[in-house]
């Protein structure tokens, strides 16, 4: 470094910032964006004058062309472009995108792809615009400050890099400076190293095969954003992570998940050690080839798991309920013991999910004799061969979103409540269900009690009340949050909360919702109670599909 000064965002001359490719892409999320906005309109409503609001540095280094290399510091300097953009406030100056095809950002943002970079600045874009509406006075503050207005002005702090005259010093002089500043920054990630090594200069790669691979990445990174797809995988260790692609790599690569949490680069030091280590030129580059071509294999793996509806159940449920990492069922299920083929792939995933429950008969499973993580593991199986059964999906991403019980669809007890807004809303919920006759009666009676009874004596079907209340027959699959807001309430009164809400406030499982809506019941005369014959047929359909299933299972 040769020197430290400020760059003025109103003082930025004619110039063409170039983002390198090595470089991880843009990532702000709504969060980022907006502490951003706020902090620089705190400092434009600020009493102080004459004063200078300071960005995190900016590091630049002059390439051959006369263009300005941003070795750090782009995610600032892109947001900041399109806060400028979403004012109105014309500049002089742009970024060019080198792994995005040499584009400008103003045409960028024009013009928007689908590469997952365009997603996240869209994001940004909408982000800033939602912002400025909410208060029509954002604005001419940003404006105002941005522009040097007022004695105020927001600056960079610069840090310039000497300028590189042999080109192939060049090649990996930017590189290295990036990797120093980063060393440091939980930000950088394996993946982000992993497409550097794909992109830079004199890897062995040319230019067509170099454009190839960050198209299908930018393909394979922007399906990785699809919760449905991303949430059927035993992913924790990779769940939150800023790029999901580093999961990817840590599947082709064998990597032991606890030791890439102790390590956030464990995975790109892995690539290094066991393919690049004694490797180089030509030799390099057919090694980057084959591990690109098993990048590509293992994604089509994974692409093909989802779009199969049976192993898509299959590896999310194992997912949920046992530690079996993703990473060995591709190398020891899928590539070992399957021979590549889904069919016999899928064999394999329903013994798995048969051993995990073992051997016990359907009846053993009850509420009063069961745990309720043995309940959970039971009822999401049923729900999925359910919805197998009827040719739609289990949403493991809904799933994974809020806590779930198992509990009773008839009320386990029948005590009246204790505590008065309990009881007020068991009454408002009882109502809503009740005729202008039957309401009439109820105000007749003087205590809960009395209410209690008389609109029990209404809604529990008298001589055909459910037998067995901890049996299957009697137990759903709930989100918690609504299965504890209805206590006891009576079954129209579950019924209207779970089907009957529009839109609906949670996901339903589909045999949580066929139980409610008595389609195992063809003969249903009522809705107003849940009936033994109602639990004993909604009993009879759950068996049938476990018993079908530990069957087809164990075959």
């Amino acid at each position: 470094m040769n020197k430290e000064h400020e760059l003025a965002v109103n003082d930025i001359p004619h110039t063409l910032f170039s983002i390198p490719h090595y470089q991880r892409g843009y990532r702000w999320t709504d969060k980022e964006v907006e502490a951003l906005l706020n902090d620089l309109l705190a400092f434009a409503k600020s009493g102080t004058r004459e004063a200078s609001y300071c960005l995190q540095p900016l590091v630049l280094q002059e390439i051959a062309d006369g263009q300005l290399r941003v070795v750090d510091g782009q995610q600032r300097l892109t947001t900041l472009a399109i806060i400028l953009q979403s004012l109105g406030v014309e500049t002089h100056w742009d970024i060019k995108y080198t792994a995005e095809g040499g584009r400008q950002l103003k045409d960028l943002l024009k013009n928007p792809g689908e590469s997952i970079n365009d997603h996240f600045r869209n994001k940004a874009g909408e982000k800033v615009r939602d912002w400025l509406i909410k208060d029509s006075s954002r604005a001419d503050n940003l404006r105002r400050v941005l522009r040097g207005k007022d004695g105020k002005c927001v600056v960079f702090l610069l840090y310039d890099l000497s300028k590189i005259e042999d080109p192939e010093a060049d090649k990996s002089e930017g590189h290295d400076a990036f990797q120093r500043l980063n060393a440091g920054k939980t930000a950088l990630t394996s993946s982000e190293l992993i497409r550097a090594l794909y992109m830079e200069s004199g890897n062995g790669l040319d230019d067509g095969e170099k454009a190839d691979i960050a198209k299908e990445w930018d393909l394979i990174e922007s399906a990785m954003t699809d919760e449905s797809f991303w949430s059927i995988w035993n992913n924790s260790r990779f769940r939150d992570v800023p790029t999901r692609m580093d999961f990817l790599f840590s599947i082709i690569l064998d990597v032991d998940p606890e030791k890439a949490r102790q390590d956030t680069l464990f995975v790109y030091r892995t690539l290094e050690e066991s393919v690049l280590k004694h490797c180089a030129g030509l030799e390099n580059a057919a090694e980057l080839r084959k591990m690109w071509e098993e990048t590509l294999r293992c994604w089509w793996w994974m692409q093909s798991c989802h779009a199969d509806i049976e192993t898509r159940h299959l590896i999310g449920w194992l997912s949920l309920f046992t530690d079996r990492e993703t990473r060995v069922m591709y190398h020891e299920q899928w590539k070992v013991d399957a021979g590549c083929r889904l069919k016999t792939f899928k064999i394999g995933l329903r013994r798995l999910v048969a051993g995990s429950i073992g051997d016990a008969d359907f009846d053993s499973f009850r509420y009063d004799s069961c745990d309720s993580g043995t309940l959970r593991e039971m009822f999401v199986l049923l729900n999925i061969l359910e919805a197998e059964r009827r040719g739609t999906s289990f949403s493991f991403d809904d799933y994974r979103k809020c806590a779930w019980d198992v509990e009773h669809i008839a009320s386990q007890t029948d005590n009246p409540l204790e505590r008065k807004e309990e009881r007020e809303e068991w009454l408002r919920l009882a109502e809503a269900e009740m005729s202008e006759n039957e309401k009439e009666a109820l105000t007749q009676c003087a205590t809960f009690a009395e209410k209690w009874k008389t609109v029990w004596d209404r809604f529990t079907g008298q001589g055909d009340t459910v037998s067995d209340k901890d049996s299957m027959g009697n137990l759903a699959l709930l989100d918690s949050g609504t299965n504890r807001s209805y206590k006891n309430a009576i079954f129209p009164a579950k019924r209207r909360m779970l089907l009957l809400e529009c839109p609906p406030k949670v996901y339903v499982p589909p045999a949580t919702a066929a139980a409610f809506a008595k389609t195992y019941s063809p003969a249903a005369a009522q809705m107003r109670y849940w009936s033994n014959s109602d639990s004993v047929k909604y009993h009879k359909a759950m068996k049938d599909l476990f018993d079908g299933f530990m069957r087809k299972a164990r075959s």
